[in-house]
């Protein structure tokens, strides 16, 4: 019985320590980067930046991007969306792809089974215009 508990003590202990360090591993290896997405980075918008399709984009931010990114982009618990500097690339492709696929390692989810395309490219129109300044185009 002593035994026993004695092995079942040091097991736990041995786990811990050997557990905090894989999730130190981890936390580093998706710790976020500025970097490109190569092959997203030249894919074409098929959704033209006009101020109707960026108003749709607006509604869709709102119900879906608000909450993490706050009322104007700025950022809260997600990233600012307005600056110059995006993670995953701030290309149309680059944007829509960390939309619909999320961001490994952090809260993004992927939002393609969600959202279809089209709804998916009208909020990369509109998270474009909060980063360029404009409201009604690029």
């Amino acid at each position: 019985m002593k035994k026993n508990i004695v092995f079942a003590i040091v097991y736990v202990l041995f786990g811990l320590t050997y557990g905090s360090a894989i999730a130190e591993e981890t936390k580093e290896a998706h710790k976020p980067h500025q970097h490109r997405h190569d092959q997203y980075a030249h894919m074409k918008n098929p959704v033209p930046g006009t101020a109707q399709s960026i108003a749709e984009g607006k509604k869709l931010y709102e119900k879906h991007c608000r909450a993490c990114h706050g009322e104007s982009g700025k950022g809260g618990v997600g990233p600012d969306l307005t600056d110059a500097v995006w993670v995953h690339g701030n290309t149309d492709g680059e944007i829509f792809n960390a939309i619909t696929g999320g961001a490994q390692g952090t809260a993004m989810r992927g939002f393609k089974k969600e959202l279809p395309d089209e709804a998916r490219w009208h909020l990369v129109n509109y998270l474009v215009s909060l980063r360029s300044g404009t409201k009604g185009g690029r």
